[in-house]
């Protein structure tokens, strides 16, 4: 197997919390209902080649959603979120399954968008064309490489919708099964979770101390069990956020390195024990 190939297999199965576009834009949103403020749509479709060269397969994210899913008996289910926010719930989820509709098979989701400040500019959102994507925030469970000319391959190919994407790519990811943790509303698709931060050049090393700031809030509350179980399991999820979003800071920070700029001595300093301190709380939880 290929050195570099190899090495973004291990890196995404290793992954605390990745974000992926839904891959079909505008087609994700399948209506909007201003009267009974109710929104549908896909969350992500299945059978997509995207930018990361995964392929989420049918079936990907069924067992998250048996467990946690609108229909489950679980306390903290999944979740309709705003640009992955946590703290920005627009809606409660009303349906949540696997379905294909129009060719596209997908996470599907119908939401009840609140009679609140957020849901209301949510909805209005929606009608007015500015929130026209959706991503999902998910863990990667079962992946598999395959290579060009094996019949696992082909398989998959011959299911794509964008098979033309795929003229050039020796190599595809099958996405078998993922943890599933929320579905979000989007103004862009991004399959990472820095644009979602809104983070300039230049101040990466002050929101990397932030994050830790941050992260050890959350990392004591979970260690009391004061919260609720829903409560709970929505800061474990934030960890696992903030644990992404420092990985890839750091690693733009080390790209940044390796030009001839450098990076204030005092903010250095502080940056070094966050590396440590990640790599030790990585299996915390």
């Amino acid at each position: 197997m290929n050195t570099n190939i190899e090495s973004a297999l291990k890196d995404k199965k290793n992954t605390h919390y990745q974000v992926k576009a839904s891959g079909i834009g505008k087609a994700s949103i399948k209506e909007v209902d201003l009267t009974k403020r109710i929104v549908t749509g896909f969350f992500n479709s299945y059978n997509f080649l995207d930018s990361d060269n995964d392929v989420l397969l049918p079936g990907a994210a069924k067992r998250s959603i048996k467990a946690r899913g609108v229909e489950s008996e679980a306390v903290a289910k999944i979740k309709h979120a705003v640009n992955h926010d946590l703290t920005m719930l627009p809606g409660k989820l009303m349906v949540l399954r696997e379905k294909t509709i129009d060719g596209i098979t997908g996470i599907y989701f119908e939401t009840k968008m609140s009679d609140t400040t957020l849901g209301n500019d949510t909805l209005i959102n929606y009608q007015e064309g500015i929130y026209d994507n959706h991503s999902i925030g998910f863990r990667y469970k079962q992946i598999e490489m395959m290579e060009r000319g094996t019949d696992g391959y082909r398989e998959i190919i011959d299911e794509l919708i964008n098979p033309k994407e795929a003229a050039e790519k020796d190599v595809i990811f099958a996405v078998k099964e993922i943890e599933l943790f929320e579905g979000s509303t989007v103004a862009f698709g991004a399959n990472s979770l820095t644009p979602f931060l809104g983070i300039k050049s230049g101040n990466k090393d002050a929101t990397l101390l932030a994050l830790q700031t941050r992260m050890d809030k959350l990392i004591k509350t979970l260690k009391s069990g004061m919260q609720s179980d829903e409560m709970m399991h929505t800061f474990e999820v934030q960890v696992l956020q903030i644990k992404q979003m420092m990985s890839e800071l750091m690693n733009e920070i080390q790209i940044i390195k390796v030009a001839p700029i450098a990076i204030e001595k005092s903010v250095e300093k502080e940056i070094v024990p966050i590396k440590i301190n990640l790599r030790n709380i990585t299996e915390s939880l």
